[in-house]
């Protein structure tokens, strides 16, 4: 998963209901602080999809359980990496400042 596509999921994540293309642009255009649009995502969100990191769902998209399970590695990843492997930040702390519960993430979640 790269850096986008983590940031797709993401915001699909959070997101109350599918989101449609044109929502995921706006959301990353904010977090990104550049326009973002829907022919910059088209190529990861068909790659999203193909992994079964993404579902269709009527005409929006949504996180699926393997995707879920696969960002949690990464956001625990990137936190070590912030940290370089010194274990001085908490992982569920910083998960906390990043607005992502550790169980937020984790296959125990009911929504999936």
């Amino acid at each position: 998963m790269t850096v986008l596509e983590l940031a797709i999921f993401l915001s699909a994540y959070r997101a109350r209901r599918p989101l449609s293309v044109s929502a995921l642009c706006r959301v990353l255009s904010t977090w990104f602080e550049c326009p973002v649009r829907a022919v910059d995502i088209t190529g990861s969100v068909a790659n999203m999809l193909s992994r079964g990191w993404l579902v269709q769902d009527r005409d929006g998209l949504r996180p699926s359980r393997r995707g879920r399970c696969d960002a949690r590695h990464l956001m625990n990843g990137i936190i070590r990496m912030l940290d370089h492997g010194t274990r001085l930040i908490d992982v569920a702390l910083m998960m906390s400042v990043l607005r992502l519960t550790k169980g937020e993430l984790d296959a125990a979640d009911p929504r999936f």
